[in-house]
């Protein structure tokens, strides 16, 4: 739950590339736990699509194709963030609020799909 209000306090302090990052973290982590409650392991990746995929798995559910644009989106977003080669200028305003509402449509998804599981 930090990520996620590190992510939305920076997007209102102009600190984007920050809020690509923490907006990342956000998603993985929440897979991650849900994971673990779930299946009791964790999975060994940082690709936040990948990890939606396994929770939709374990969940019986399909992943709308919106919330998996926004999994590949956070991870293009965490790897401009983390690797400052990756990219040739920081990351924009509107990046950073495409970065916000993805995670937001992740966390919604997770809420619908898990019900009181998240």
């Amino acid at each position: 739950m930090r990520f996620r209000e590190c992510a939305e306090e920076d997007l209102r302090d102009g600190r984007y590339n920050s809020v690509a990052f923490f907006a990342q973290q956000a998603a993985e982590f929440l897979f991650k736990g849900m994971l673990i409650k779930l299946t009791g392991s964790r999975q060994l990746t940082h690709a936040v699509s990948e990890l939606l995929g396994y929770l939709g798995k374990a969940l019986g559910r399909s992943v709308s194709e919106g919330v998996g644009r926004c999994a590949e989106a956070l991870e293009a977003h965490y790897v401009q963030a983390r690797c400052p080669d990756a990219r040739l200028s920081g990351c924009r305003g509107w990046e950073a609020e495409e970065a916000v509402k993805c995670m937001d449509a992740v966390w919604r998804y997770v809420r619908e799909v898990a019900g009181g599981l998240a």
